[in-house]
């Protein structure tokens, strides 16, 4: 009997996606007969059920679960009480007309759970791991070069630190770029800024820290160029919030002594993004981040009681005026 069991885990959300579409090809299904489950909003039990009942007018059918947090370390966020040994007794006995994909968004199992070793035992085990900066450069020069394309130095490095490491962005925006640069037969870094669309989170987190160098002249430029990309004043609070809460419970984490390992792990975050989310905590000082939170939190008050423009709102918040 074929295996008909799959286990996707990683921290590159397209790679997930991209080597689930092919399993589904190799299924032969049609959308119809493809059901997806969310273990962060639902039972297992309910995608196990329906992984055991036979297909509708096909020969087989594919359940994917996503979110399969149970199969990690990751401290769950979620309320939903899963009753795993369904997971368990189908593994045991499974539907030979179901292809059941597990997906878990996350850099690592946690081979200690008994669950996570069953799963392993009879899965088909593909790792989606986040391309490495050097590896990004070859990937793109490749692409650019089936078209008879180059690029500059200094564009692709912009180009990476736009998309940072998310494959999905990097493959879209390469497409744009060979689209645009393919009669001129180069791409140049005024070519970049101005087709490649800039990473949001990013730029925030670049406000975060230009704010905590004191730098606020540099954080209002980044600020300014945010509004007039038509970004929404309301998400850049949003998440300058998250940011900022990221560095206490990391400066909380560092106190319990908790390793870079350990840090991106809780977060799920590559070895670069946990580089920095570090930096900042050992080396700003815990009341000052608290303060940023409380101003942020009546910011977000006036903006929604009416009290103040949201765009003004922040711009005073840059500048230390609120």
């Amino acid at each position: 009997m074929e295996n008909n069991l799959f286990l996707l885990y990683g921290d590159d959300h397209y790679l997930i996606k991209s080597k689930t579409k092919t399993i589904i090809e190799k299924c032969g299904v049609d959308e119809f007969n493809v059901t997806v489950y969310d273990a962060d909003e639902s039972d297992i039990e309910e995608a196990i059920n329906d992984a055991s009942t036979i297909p509708f007018m096909s020969e087989k059918k594919v359940i994917i679960v996503k979110n399969c947090f149970f199969l990690t370390g990751k401290k769950e966020t979620s309320k939903i009480e899963h009753h795993l040994d369904a997971l368990k007794r189908y593994i045991d006995h499974p539907s030979e007309e179901t292809c059941l994909i597990l997906q878990v968004p996350h850099a690592s199992l946690d081979a200690r759970k008994a669950l996570t070793k069953v799963v392993k035992e009879h899965a088909t085990i593909e790792e989606c791991k986040s391309l490495e900066s050097h590896n990004m450069r070859s990937w793109v020069n490749r692409q650019l070069g089936q078209h008879g394309i180059t690029i500059d130095t200094d564009a692709l490095e912009e180009l990476l630190k736009r998309v940072e490491t998310n494959t999905e962005v990097l493959v879209n925006e390469t497409t744009k770029l060979i689209l645009y640069a393919e009669e001129v037969g180069n791409v140049d870094l005024k070519t970049v800024e101005l087709v490649v669309t800039k990473n949001v989170e990013d730029n925030v987190y670049e406000i975060t820290n230009k704010l905590l160098e004191n730098n606020r002249a540099k954080a209002l430029e980044i600020y300014n160029d945010l509004i007039m990309h038509s970004e929404d004043p309301l998400r850049i609070l949003g998440i300058l919030v998250n940011k900022y809460r990221e560095i206490l419970h990391t400066k909380t984490l560092l106190e319990n002594n908790a390793s870079k390992q350990q840090i991106a792990d809780y977060f799920n975050a590559t070895p670069g993004r946990t580089y920095y989310i570090m930096k900042n905590a050992r080396t700003v000082v815990k009341e000052q981040v608290v303060d940023y939170l409380k101003t942020l939190e009546k910011i977000d008050y006036q903006i929604k009681t009416g009290q103040i423009d949201k765009k003004i709102a922040l711009e005073l918040f840059i500048l230390g005026q609120v």
